[in-house]
């Protein structure tokens, strides 16, 4: 770590380093990046392309072939890396992007060689073992390898001077899972993944109430919850509902729609990104997530960003994450997790009183544009490169 300290007066130059996701649908580096850009900061990359998606990245666990690939690839990012980092001039701050847990003792390596004075941040954002073990349930946490990949995780983490997250109930998860200091991880927003310059007026009109929900059909999204929630409602024919994206649990959602007879309801894959804004926009109301796994707690979820990025009404679980930035009626509408009784009254509620969904679009759209925006998240990390110089 630096032994001397710079002000807000002195320009950062900070090197970007690894094989992070840069792909428009995975926006948390892009929006660091960014964010960092347009506080003035010198941001520098070292990156190597390698599965840069999650479900790349699983498949490859289940392909023996692609695995070898994969090690391959690994191989070949390290030595791409040693050269980017070996020909970067002196920099502040290097910062590991996720996922970076192949990379970050790489990183610490590197810097002992080459520039000991610069501050190693390791972007954590999804931690490894929380999403295979305690959120998909890959691997038993009794198992060999969850034991092992704990204490993998842990050294991950140790060797930062500096971990981010994404909410302070994510931070506090981190500090008690791996012995922590509280000064030692942060929060960090993530954004959205909707362009800044996205121009919110145009919405479509339609007769039919339209609620959407947008994501990968993991267990924290709690699907089937919404799915009850649908049956409740089966018998309003002015209601109809778009699920929209893949992933984990989809067939297993479609077949259960198709056994509850559901007839209010459409699957749809991918919305291309750029078009992402406005197809929000043309919804009466949006939902979060409500599973009721632990991770339900600890986070904001991405398409929450995009709910407030695009300044529409949403529905979603009450939790100690989401309320670090949401008020009940407010800019939000919460419920309890894991209950489609509740969804389905709030969606009743809802759609009988425009002025409180108005009220609550206009209240997340602010959200968007002040906390959630680039320039205020580029400006917490800033600050907290800062602090520990």
């Amino acid at each position: 770590m630096s032994t001397y300290k710079k002000t807000r007066l002195v320009p950062l130059k900070i090197l970007y380093f690894g094989i992070y996701s840069k792909g428009v649908e995975y926006p948390r580096n892009n929006n660091l990046i960014n964010g960092l850009r347009l506080n003035g900061i010198d941001v520098v990359e070292a990156h190597f392309e390698l599965a840069g998606s999650f479900q790349k990245r699983m498949s490859i666990v289940q392909n023996p072939l692609g695995f070898i690939y994969f090690v391959l690839g690994l191989i070949a990012s390290f030595i791409a890396l040693i050269w980017k980092f070996m020909r970067s001039s002196h920099v502040d701050a290097i910062i590991v992007g996720h996922p970076g847990y192949f990379h970050i003792h790489l990183a610490r390596f590197l810097r002992f060689l080459f520039h000991r004075q610069s501050v190693l941040v390791y972007d954590v954002f999804i931690p490894l073992y929380e999403m295979l073990i305690d959120d998909r349930g890959l691997w038993k946490s009794d198992s060999l390898f969850a034991r092992l990949l704990h204490r993998f995780e842990r050294s991950c983490c140790q060797n930062a001077d500096l971990c981010l997250l994404d909410t302070h109930e994510h931070c506090k998860y981190l500090i008690k899972e791996y012995g922590l200091s509280h000064e030692k991880v942060v929060r960090i927003f993530v954004g959205s993944t909707i362009d800044q310059n996205f121009d919110p007026s145009r919405i479509d009109s339609h007769e039919t109430f339209r609620i959407l929900f947008v994501g990968t059909y993991i267990p924290l999204h709690g699907i089937d919850i919404i799915l009850n929630a649908i049956q409740y409602l089966a018998n309003d024919p002015d209601i109809h509902f778009s699920l929209v994206g893949s992933g984990q649990l989809r067939k297993n959602m479609e077949n259960l729609a198709r056994t509850k007879g559901l007839s209010n309801i459409s699957f749809q894959d991918w919305i291309p990104t750029d078009h992402l804004g406005s197809y929000i926009r043309s919804f009466d109301l949006s939902l979060g997530i409500f599973g009721i796994i632990p991770k339900t707690a600890r986070v904001v979820p991405s398409k929450v960003y995009d709910i407030c990025a695009a300044g529409v009404p949403f529905i979603t679980a009450d939790t100690p994450a989401i309320r670090e930035v949401f008020r009940h009626m407010e800019n939000a509408y919460l419920i309890p997790a894991g209950n489609p009784e509740a969804l389905a009254e709030a969606i009743r509620y809802l759609k009988a009183n425009r002025n409180l969904r108005n009220k609550i679009a206009e209240g997340a759209r602010q959200i968007g544009k002040g906390i959630f925006s680039l320039k205020e998240i580029g400006n917490n990390l800033v600050n907290e490169v800062y602090k520990i110089m």
